[in-house]
C-alpha cells in the first residue's frame, strides 16, 4: 500500500450515522479539490440498520463545513463493495479488527486492505492529537460531532495530498490514471431533452469540423504554420461538444436517478477492456 493510491475508500464505523459517514463527505470533498476524483468514497457499519439517516448532530457538523448529510442513508459493510483497490479505514482499531475478520470469512482478506483511520493517517505525514480512536458521539451534544469532523479533516486532508503527491510525482503509478480535471457549469437557463441535446451534439461537432477544416487548409485558406488562433478556435469548440454533454448527463443525474460515478468506472472498465488505456502499470 505504500505507493498506490485507492480507486475506493470505504469509511467504517458501527451503525453508519455518524462517524464514517462524515468521513465519506469530507473525503469526497478533498478529494474533488486535488483532482483525484476517480477515487471513489462510500461508507458503511458493521453494525449498521440499513436506511437509517444520518444522526442530526452529523448533519449539523457536515453543514457547518458546507457538506450535506440530508439523503445519506446507512448500510452494511458488503462483500461486493470490495476488491484489490479498496481501502476499508475504520474509525478504531477494535473497528479494523473486527472488519479484518469479517472479510476473513468472506475470503477476502488478501484483497481489501483494512486499516485503522487515524495510524493509517500519520503514517502518511498527518500531525494529529494522541490516540488512535475517533470516539462515537453519537448522543452527545453538537460539540462532540464537530470535535470529530475536525479530527476526521486532520486526518484525512494530509492523506488526500500524499496520495495527489503520489499521482503528480515521477511519473504515472501503477493502477493510476493519467487525467484533466474540467469542471463544467451546469446550465440552469436550459431545459436540454435527448432529442435537443443529440441535434445540438451535431451543431458543435460540424462546428468542430469547420474549425479544423480552416486550420488544414481544407476551405481554401493558406497556412504557412499552425496557428494559436487556429488552435483556441478548436479548444472552444471542444468546449462546446463537453458542455452539450456534460449538461445533459446533470439532468439524467437529477431528474432519472443516474449514477455518474458509477457510469464512469464502468466507462473506464470498458477502455481498458478494449486496450484504449492500461491501469496495471504494463509498458
Amino acid at each position: 500500500m505504500d505507493r498506490l493510491i485507492p480507486r475506493r475508500v470505504v469509511f467504517v464505523c458501527s451503525g453508519n450515522t455518524c462517524r464514517s459517514p462524515l468521513a465519506e463527505v469530507i473525503a469526497r470533498d478533498l478529494l474533488q479539490d486535488a483532482a483525484l476524483g476517480l477515487v471513489e468514497v462510500g461508507s458503511a457499519g458493521l453494525h449498521a440498520v440499513d436506511g437509517q439517516p444520518a444522526a442530526p448532530g452529523a448533519v449539523r457538523a457536515a453543514a457547518a463545513l458546507g457538506l450535506s448529510l440530508e439523503s445519506h442513508q446507512a448500510r452494511g459493510l458488503r462483500q461486493e463493495a470490495l476488491d484489490a483497490r479498496t481501502v476499508v479505514l475504520a474509525m478504531t482499531p477494535a473497528l479494523a479488527a473486527e472488519a479484518r475478520a469479517r472479510i476473513q470469512v468472506w475470503g477476502a482478506a488478501a484483497d481489501s486492505p483494512v486499516e485503522a483511520l487515524l495510524p493509517y493517517a500519520r503514517s502518511r505525514g498527518a500531525e494529529l492529537p494522541p490516540g488512535d480512536a475517533v470516539d462515537d458521539p453519537f448522543g452527545q451534544a453538537d460539540e462532540a460531532y464537530h470535535a470529530v469532523a475536525a479530527l476526521l479533516r486532520a486526518a484525512l486532508g494530509p492523506l488526500v495530498r500524499a496520495w495527489s503527491r503520489e499521482f503528480a510525482g515521477g511519473g504515472p503509478t501503477p493502477g493510476v490514471l493519467d487525467t484533466k480535471t474540467l469542471a463544467l457549469p451546469r446550465l440552469t437557463g436550459l431545459r436540454p431533452t435527448l432529442e435537443s441535446t443529440a441535434l445540438k451534439l451535431l451543431e458543435e461537432a460540424g462546428e468542430l469540423a469547420e474549425a479544423i477544416g480552416k486550420y488544414r487548409a481544407l476551405s481554401g485558406e493558406r497556412r504557412a504554420r499552425p496557428s494559436r488562433q487556429a488552435m483556441t478556435a478548436i479548444g472552444q469548440e471542444l468546449l462546446d461538444v463537453a458542455q452539450t454533454a456534460v449538461t445533459m448527463m446533470f439532468v439524467l443525474e437529477e431528474q432519472h436517478g443516474l449514477s455518474l460515478q458509477a457510469l464512469l468506472q464502468e466507462h473506464v472498465r470498458k477502455l481498458a477492456a478494449r486496450g484504449y488505456l492500461r491501469t496495471d502499470g504494463e509498458a
